[in-house]
Parts: structure tokens; sequence; C-alpha cells
């Protein structure tokens, strides 16, 4: 096999504080199709796809520096995570970023909402119209790298903290590890999209099985038990609730270090299994209900195309929540008295 066939979308030195060995040879895996642990499986071959950055390999090097960047912090906050300086916490946020877009999920997702396209406009585009839609992986690859720079500035208001877990409960992870959510959006039924940029978004990854990295929105949450910069977690139920998000989120795999924790991470699998989707990105087509009604409604099976009738298409990514939220991050006295419902730009009125 060439030297660079093999490419992580999670890379190496991420999954390695999850590895059961000390070098990051093996590690510890839920298999969620099969429901089956497997002990101290190859870690190299975790996360991986065959040329899934190209095979000229000049992404795949251009990543190298990050992934060095976060190896290198995570080495120093491992042994005192009080010692992270605001320097590292910008980078372990981008580097959160980054994984987030990079994901084989994400990729996918783009590529879904390209060939719905397509397909929306089949009977009436012309062949080259058809095929200036097509999304490539290369293509889609692209797009995840401009989607990371672009939302490194409208993540700039959220606040990030190294959360430490002291329960005898550790942390797991997956093949999907940025988990985003937003609980105020879910709760209060906010109006106008819930993206990164959106009024209480929450973006969470876990470090180790001891450290947790989380970027929050201070309008909308505070945290409630902190030592110094660091968020302290002494409740066994926090750790459930986070662990809960990456079995509902991962996509094929858990991962955990200690093989004693496999009845762990199997119960939780199954606790969330009905809450699970195979896909969290839904596209449909929305056609107005008469012309220049500006009311657009989902296309059923029984549609009909009205040409004097506008269509458009609609992506929703859609947000996981826990089984019950942790109690790290609560509301702020501003967020609780938020009307429901309300619009975005009108919801401290």
């Amino acid at each position: 096999m060439p030297a660079n066939k093999s490419q992580h979308f999670v890379p190496r030195c991420y999954l390695r504080a999850f590895c059961a060995d000390g070098n990051g040879a093996a590690i510890n895996v839920f298999n969620m199709s099969r429901e089956r642990s497997i002990e101290a499986a190859p870690a190299k071959g975790q996360c991986a796809k065959p040329y899934f950055y190209g095979r000229d390999g000049a992404l795949e090097r251009a990543l190298q520096v990050p992934e060095g960047e976060y190896g290198e912090i995570l080495g120093r906050v491992i042994d005192d995570p009080h010692t992270a300086t605001q320097a590292d916490i910008r980078r372990l946020h981008a580097f959160m970023l980054l994984q987030s877009y990079r994901s084989a999920a994400w990729i996918d997702g783009e590529i879904r909402l390209a060939e719905a396209q397509r397909a929306m406009l089949a009977d009436e585009a012309t062949p080259e119209l058809l095929e200036s839609l097509v999304m490539t992986h290369e293509m889609a690859l692209q797009l995840a790298i401009s989607a990371f720079e672009d939302s490194v500035g409208s993540t700039a208001h959220l606040q990030t903290r190294i959360i430490l877990n002291r329960t005898a409960v550790p942390f797991f992870t997956s093949d999907d590890p940025v988990v985003y959510t937003n609980r105020f959006h879910l709760q209060k039924d906010v109006l106008g999209g819930a993206g990164l940029g959106s009024p209480g978004a929450v973006l969470l990854m876990p470090l180790t099985p001891q450290l947790l990295l989380v970027s929050f929105d201070p309008a909308i949450y505070r945290l409630e038990k902190r030592m110094g910069e660091l968020g302290i977690i002494n409740r066994v139920g926090d750790v459930a609730a986070f662990n809960d998000l990456q079995a509902v989120r991962g996509h094929a795999n858990l991962y955990f270090r200690d093989w004693r924790d496999r009845a762990l991470v199997a119960s939780t699998y199954h606790k969330v299994r009905p809450r699970r989707r195979e896909r969290w990105v839904d596209v449909e087509t929305l056609q107005e209900t008469a012309p220049g009604s500006q009311t657009f409604v989902a296309v059923t099976s029984g549609w009909v195309h009205h040409p004097d009738r506008r269509e458009i298409l609609h992506m929703q990514r859609n947000i996981p929540a826990p089984g019950a939220w942790p109690l790290l991050l609560n509301f702020t006295a501003h967020a609780r008295r938020a009307r429901r419902g309300a619009n975005q730009h009108s919801l401290w009125k």
C-alpha cells in the first residue's frame, strides 16, 4: 500500500489519548452496527479512507501543521490542565472547528445537498448546468476548508473552556467526535436557524477520558463550577450527558481507553439508539402554496410541478440533544427571560 493511501478524517493525534496502550497502537472499539465491543483493535486503521484528502498529499500535509500543534498542546494539558494559555485555548478551539468540517459526515452532507439540487432541476436544466452542479469529493473538501475558515470568525464570540472530569466515569469518543448542539434553540423554539453563529451555540469534543473541550455562547450559558480557568465536573450525570451526545452523533464506532468500560459504552449506545439518525442533514424541496405567496411548504409524494410557483431547496442540519442536559452549563438570567418562539433578532425584547 502506498505510504499516503490510508488518510484519517479523525487524526491519530486525536485518537491517541483514547488508545488502550501507551504508544497509540491499539484502541478499544464499540461498533454500533454490530453492537459489539472489540478489544485492542489496530488504531492506524480507524477513521481512515483511501486517499480521503487526494492522491497528491498536499492537503494531508497541510493538515499535519494543526495536528502537530494539537498534539503538543494536549501533551502539556494532560500533565497539568491549568497550564493551558489563552493561545492554547484558541488553537484547541480552531482544531475542534477544523475537525467538525473535515469529518466524513460533513463531506457526505455537502455531496448529498448537491445531488438534491441536481435532482430538483433534472427535468428543466441543460446538461451543461446539471454537469456544473456535480459535487465531487475533492470539491466538497475545498468547501469544508472554506467553511472552516469562515467559522473561525463567526465563532469568535464563543467562550472556550477545558473541562476537568473528577468523577470515576470516563469520557469516550467517536468517529465524529465534535458535536454541535444548542439547548437554547431547542428549548426556546427560537426561529431563524441554529447555526454556529446563532444564540445558544455549544460545540464540544472530548480530549481525553478526563478532559473535555467546550465552546459556548456566554450570553446564553454560564459555567456553573470552575477552578480558575477550568470547568469542573463532579456529577456522573454530566459525564453521562456528554457521553450520550457521542453515542447519538457518532457514525459507526465509539472509542474508549479501558476495556473494563465496555459495558458502560454499550449501555449508553443502547439507551440512545432510538434517537440516532442515519443522516443528520435533511434536504427537501419546498414549493410556494400559490404564485407570489412567499409561503413555502415541503413537497410530498403527490407533488405537482407548477411553472408559476417558485421552488427552493431547503437543507437542515439536525441538532442532537442528550437525554438530560448537563448542569455544568445553565442558562443565564438573561436567557431564561427570553420569550419562547421569538425571532433571533427580537429575543431580548
